[in-house]
C-alpha cells in the first residue's frame, strides 16, 4: 500500500505551513552552530592577519642582522673636484692631507692603416702579456727594458682563416678575455684596431709576441704587424702610455695603479680626478645617522607589530567591545616570548648586554621606546658594540685571524684562537743556481771586524749564495789581520737586504757587519733546449708551455715570466688553478707554489726542457704538497682545511680563516648573537608548524569540523523529526477527512428517510 501523505485538503489545515514552522523552531540550534562558525571563521582570519604582522617583523628583523648597514664613519674631500671618497665602518676619524701629482691611465697601442674591416691581417698567435717598461729616462728605446707583471697570465690568441680581417682580430682579442678592449677607429685615411689596456697602472703595458705563419715575426707584414716589443719591434704605435697615479698622503709617497685607490687609508676608498695645485684635505668623522636609521627602524617594525597584537587582542570596557582574539592564549604566548627576548643579556661576546644600554625600552602597554640622546651617547663611545648589540659578528683582536662564518650551533662567547701548525701550500724547490757572478769588478772587498780592517780577493767565478757565503768566509779565516786561533766566524746571506751579514767572535766579544758584493746577478739564457715546461697544479695538469726566449737581467724576471706563461695556461684557467713563482735567493733556487693552501695544494714537474735542470735547476719531480692549518678554537681542537680552522664544541660551526705563517696564540674571537638573530630564532619557532600560532589554527580549524559534523547530525535529525511531523498530520488530515466523509454519509442518510 503506498504511502498516504497530504496537504490538509481533507481537514483544510495548511499541514506544510505548520510543519515549516514547527521545523523553524526546531532547527533554532543551528543558528548558534552558525554563529560559532562564524567566530571561529574570523579568529581564524585574525590569526593569519597576526602571522602576516610577525613575518613582516621578522623581515625587518633579518634585515637588520646585516653588519654593513651600521656603517658608523663617513669621509669627504675639501676640493671635490680632486676626488671622492666613500669609507666603511673601520675608518678612524681624522684628517690628512692629499697631493695628487698624476693621475693613473691605461696604455693605448694601435696599428697602421687598413683600407677596409675586412681587410686581411695575416695568421698566426699572438701572446698577450703585462709589464713595466723602463725607458731609463733616455730617448733610445734600445736601453728600454719590459718586466713581467707576474700577477697577470700572459694569453696566447689563435687568428686563422676564419677570423684572418681586421674585425676578426677585434672580436678574437675581445673573446680572449685576455685584460684588453681591441676596437676599430677609422681616422679619415682608413681604418685603425686600436687595443687598450683594460687595467691602468704602469704594470700593465703590453707586449704584443707574434708568431706568423709567413715565418717573419718581426716585418709589416701578415700578423706581424701587430707586434709590440717595448725592448724590440714595435709595429704598433703607443698613443697612450700606462702610468700608476702618484700623490702624497700626509706627506707620504703613494704610488697606485688606479684612480680607485681602496688600500691606501685603511677603510677608506679614494677616487681621484685630477692633479692638484695645492694640497686638499680629507675629514674622516664619525656618521652615526647608519646605525640610527637601523635603530629606529627596527623600534618602528616592532611597534607595528605590537600595534597588531594590541589591537586584535584589545578589550574596551566602555563600549564593552573586545578583539576578535582577546584572551587567546596565543596572542599572550606571543607577546611573552618577545618581551623574554628583548630583556634577555646577550652574555659573553657583546660589549653591550641590553637593549636599555642603548635607550631602548618597552612600556606598560608593551610599546617600545627610542631614548636618541642615550643611544647618541652609546654610538660616540663604541659604535662598533652598537652594531654588534645587533647582529651575529665576530671580532678578532688579531689581523692574522679573520671572523668567517658560524651556524646556528655556535656558542656566543669570546674564543681564544692558538695555531699549533700554519696552512702552507704545496712548494717546487728547485736545484741552487750559481747565480752570483764574481769578476774583476766586484772581487775585492773591504772588511772590518773586531777592530781590524782587511781587504779580501774573492776568487773570480759563479757562485750560488750559500757557496759564496761560504768563499767570503774562507777568505776572513785566511787572513791573519781578521781571524786568530779561537776567533769563530759566520757568513750569511741575507736575501732581504741583498747583503752577506757577517758575525765575528773573539774571546767572548761579538763584532759584525753586513758586506755588499755589488752586482752579482747573472744574467739567464731561455732557448730551445729550456724553453718549454708541463706542470700539474691542484691535480690539474697544463699543456707545454713555452717561455719567451732570450736573456733574462736577473733570476726574477724569468720567475715573473714562468708565472705568466704558468698562469695563462688554458687548463689551470679554466680550473681556477694558477701558481707564484719566486727566486729564492737564500737557497739560490727557483720555487713554484700553488696559490692554494692545505692538503689539497699540490705542485708537480712533468716536463722539461733537456737543459732545464743544469740551466734553471728545474727538472721533473714528484708532487710536492701542502698542509691545513692545524689549532684550536677556545682551546678545542679545531678542523683545518687551507687556512680554514671550524671549531668544535661550544664553537661548533664557527669557521675563521688564519693567514698566520707562524705558530703561536693570535688573541681571540668576540663572537655575539646580537638582538636580531634572538628575535629571527624566535619568531621561526612561534611560526613554524609547532608554534602557538599554528597549533591555535589547529585548534580552531578543529572546532569548525566540529561544528560541521554537528550540523550533519542535527540535519538527520531534523530530517527525521520533518517526516514523523509529517506522518503524524498526514494520519490525522486522513482521520479528519473520513470523519468528514462518515458525517456526510449519514447526513444523507438521515435526509433520505421517511419524515
Amino acid at each position: 500500500m503506498a504511502s498516504i501523505t497530504s496537504s490538509g485538503s481533507g481537514s483544510g489545515i495548511d499541514i506544510n505551513g505548520l510543519i515549516s514552522q514547527l521545523m523553524t523552531a526546531e532547527k533554532m540550534p543551528l543558528q548558534v552552530l552558525d554563529k560559532k562558525e562564524l567566530t571561529f571563521q574570523a579568529k581564524i582570519t585574525a590569526l593569519g592577519t597576526l602571522k602576516g604582522a610577525m613575518s613582516t617583523f621578522q623581515t625587518a628583523v633579518r634585515g637588520l642582522s646585516d653588519v654593513n648597514k651600521f656603517k658608523s664613519t663617513n669621509v669627504s674631500i675639501g676640493d671635490a673636484t680632486i676626488g671622492t671618497a666613500s669609507s666603511s665602518s673601520i675608518a678612524q676619524a681624522g684628517t690628512s692631507t692629499l697631493e695628487v701629482s698624476q693621475l693613473a691611465q691605461n696604455q693605448k697601442l694601435t696599428t697602421s692603416v687598413f683600407t677596409s674591416v675586412n681587410s686581411p691581417v695575416g695568421t698566426g698567435k699572438i701572446t698577450l702579456q703585462f709589464g713595466t717598461v723602463d725607458s731609463k729616462d733616455t730617448p733610445s728605446n734600445a736601453d728600454d727594458t719590459f718586466t713581467v707583471n707576474s700577477a697577470k697570465a700572459s694569453i696566447t690568441i689563435d687568428i686563422t682563416a676564419s677570423n684572418n680581417s681586421l674585425a676578426g682580430v677585434r672580436d678574437a682579442v675581445n673573446a680572449a678575455n685576455a685584460g684588453v678592449t681591441a676596437s676599430i677607429l677609422n681616422d679619415g685615411s682608413g681604418n685603425r684596431l686600436v687595443l687598450t689596456s683594460k687595467d691602468s697602472g704602469a704594470a700593465n703595458s703590453m707586449r704584443l709576441v707574434v708568431e706568423d705563419t709567413d715565418g717573419n715575426q718581426t716585418d709589416t707584414n701578415g700578423l706581424s704587424a701587430l707586434s709590440y716589443d717595448p725592448t724590440g719591434t714595435r709595429n704598433l704605435l703607443e698613443t697612450q702610455t700606462a702610468k700608476d697615479a702618484k700623490l702624497k698622503i700626509d706627506g707620504i709617497s703613494v704610488s697606485k695603479p688606479s684612480n680607485t685607490i681602496n688600500d691606501a687609508i685603511q677603510g677608506v676608498t679614494l677616487n681621484l680626478l685630477k692633479v692638484t695645485t695645492t694640497p686638499t684635505t680629507i675629514t674622516i668623522g664619525n656618521d652615526a645617522s647608519g646605525i640610527k636609521t637601523s635603530v629606529q627602524s627596527f623600534v618602528k617594525a616592532f611597534n607595528e607589530l605590537n600595534k597588531s597584537l594590541t589591537d586584535l587582542s584589545s578589550y574596551d570596557p566602555k563600549t564593552g567591545k573586545a578583539g576578535i582574539l582577546n584572551g587567546e592564549t596565543a596572542i599572550r604566548s606571543v607577546q611573552q616570548e618577545l618581551r623574554a627576548v628583548l630583556n634577555r643579556p646577550l652574555g659573553s661576546g657583546s660589549f653591550f648586554q641590553s637593549l636599555s644600554e642603548v635607550g631602548i625600552s618597552l612600556d606598560k602597554a608593551g610599546a617600545m621606546t627610542l631614548n636618541e640622546t642615550k643611544l647618541q651617547q652609546a654610538i660616540t663611545s663604541n659604535p662598533g658594540a652598537v652594531a654588534n648589540l645587533f647582529t651575529v659578528n665576530g671580532i678578532s683582536s688579531d689581523p692574522n685571524i679573520k671572523y668567517i662564518s658560524s651556524t646556528n650551533q655556535t656558542v656566543a662567547g669570546k674564543y681564544p684562537i692558538s695555531i699549533t701548525s700554519p696552512a702552507t701550500q704545496a712548494k717546487f724547490s728547485g736545484t741552487a743556481l750559481p747565480f752570483m757572478k764574481i769578476d774583476g769588478a766586484n772581487q775585492s772587498a773591504s772588511i772590518s771586524l773586531a777592530g781590524a780592517s782587511s781587504n779580501i780577493s774573492i776568487d773570480t767565478g759563479n757562485y750560488t749564495s750559500q757557496q759564496l757565503a761560504d768563499q767570503i768566509k774562507s777568505k776572513i779565516t785566511a787572513d791573519t789581520n781578521l781571524f786568530t786561533t779561537g776567533d769563530t766566524v759566520s757568513v750569511d746571506y741575507n736575501s732581504s737586504t741583498k747583503l752577506f751579514d757577517i758575525k765575528h767572535v773573539r774571546a767572548g766579544t761579538t763584532s759584525s757587519m753586513s758586506l755588499n758584493i755589488a752586482n752579482t746577478t747573472q744574467p739567464l739564457t731561455i732557448d730551445a733546449n729550456n724553453d718549454s715546461i708541463m706542470v700539474a697544479i691542484d691535480d690539474v695538469s697544463s699543456s707545454s708551455i713555452k717561455l719567451k726566449q732570450g736573456a733574462y737581467a736577473n733570476p726574477a724576471d724569468l720567475a715573473a715570466e714562468l708565472q705568466s706563461k704558468i698562469n695563462g695556461d688554458a687548463s689551470l684557467v679554466k680550473s681556477g688553478k694558477s701558481v707564484i713563482v719566486n727566486f729564492n735567493e737564500k737557497t739560490s733556487s727557483f720555487e713554484i707554489l700553488s696559490s692554494s693552501y692545505g692538503s689539497k695544494s699540490n705542485v708537480q714537474i712533468s716536463s722539461v726542457g733537456t737543459s732545464s735542470l743544469a740551466t734553471l735547476g728545474i727538472n721533473i719531480a714528484g708532487m710536492a704538497s701542502g698542509s691545513d692549518v692545524v689549532g684550536t678554537i677556545g682551546g678545542e681542537a679545531a678542523t683545518g682545511d687551507g687556512q680554514l680552522l671550524t671549531g668544535t664544541g661550544k664553537a661548533s660551526g664557527m669557521v675563521v680563516s688564519a693567514s698566520s705563517s707562524t705558530a703561536g696564540d693570535f688573541g681571540s674571537i668576540s663572537f655575539s648573537r646580537g638582538f636580531a638573530f634572538n628575535l629571527d630564532k624566535a619568531l621561526d619557532a612561534m611560526l613554524s608548524n609547532q608554534g602557538a600560532i599554528a597549533s591555535r589554527v589547529t585548534g580552531v580549524n578543529k572546532s569548525v569540523e566540529g561544528i560541521t559534523e554537528q550540523r550533519i547530525r542535527l540535519n538527520r535529525q531534523y530530517e527525521m523529526t520533518e517526516k514523523l511531523y509529517r506522518q503524524q498530520f498526514t494520519a490525522m488530515d486522513i482521520a479528519i477527512s473520513n470523519m468528514k466523509n462518515i458525517s456526510n454519509s449519514l447526513t444523507s442518510q438521515l435526509a433520505n428517510l421517511p419524515r
